[in-house]
């Protein structure tokens, strides 16, 4: 099977004017310039890491750099919070168990093991073809894995967030509604 690669990217930095070396520089990272290379023409992906700093970057997201969005229906926040891959491993644990998959069962159609899997879950940041795998494995969008590190995935959580709200009894749910007012009164 093979992967989405980087589609977009290319398109991305000529839209910015940009050589291959200003993105390296701009990246950081001991990116090279053959690296961005073959990001771009040979379909090699980087790693979930380099991923979100190539999304933050350019302010789209993950799924728009794999070539599977439209940027124009994606609003962006500019108060991005710092760059905590461990949320992946959170975010695909916790749709894991709120659908009900086991480990196991994701593990071997990610064609890797459930220690490694664990260890996903607790912090240890794959590489981006097997994050994709484990995403497929578990039918969750790269949006809703990375929502915590990318600028473009604020309607996802908000969503969330809402679907709390509402899963909540009625008295504690009017708590929360009006806390949220008061909150966002404050800001």
């Amino acid at each position: 099977m093979r992967y989405p690669k980087v589609t977009n990217l290319e398109a991305l930095r000529n839209g910015k004017g940009w050589s291959r070396m200003q993105l390296c520089k701009i990246i950081g990272r001991g990116v090279t310039v053959r690296m961005i290379f073959s990001y771009e023409r040979e379909g090699v992906n980087p790693d979930i890491d380099l991923l979100i700093a190539f999304a933050d970057v350019f302010n789209v997201s993950v799924d728009f750099l794999l070539g599977r969005s439209n940027p124009d229906t994606q609003p962006y926040d500019e108060l991005a919070e710092p760059l905590n891959i461990s949320r992946f491993g959170e975010r695909i644990q916790q749709f894991r168990i709120n659908h009900n998959l086991e480990k196991k069962d994701i593990a071997e159609a990610a064609g890797i093991t459930c220690t490694y899997l664990g260890a996903i879950e607790n912090g240890r940041s794959p590489k981006l073809e097997t994050a994709i795998r484990i995403l497929n494995a578990l039918g969750a969008s790269a949006d809703y894995a990375f929502m915590d590190v990318l600028t473009a995935s604020a309607p996802i959580k908000s969503a969330l967030l809402q679907d709390r709200v509402f899963s909540l009894p009625v008295e504690k749910r009017a708590q929360a509604l009006n806390l949220i007012e008061a909150i966002l009164k404050t800001l």
